[in-house]
């Protein structure tokens, strides 16, 4: 198991990560819905 700091910098890298994700296309909006959706795919790996 990670130690806390290391919990905090995947946190911190996965934040910056779907920060990323949203700059790609800043004209969108984004729903709960598809939010959940896009972190879901980001975490399984799977191409959204």
């Amino acid at each position: 198991m990670p130690a806390e700091n290391e919990r905090k910098d995947i946190q911190k890298a996965m934040a910056y990560d779907l920060i990323r994700i949203f700059e790609a296309n800043p004209q969108k909006a984004y729903d709960a819905a598809e939010l959940k959706k896009l972190i879901d795919a980001y975490i399984t790996g799977t191409q959204q």
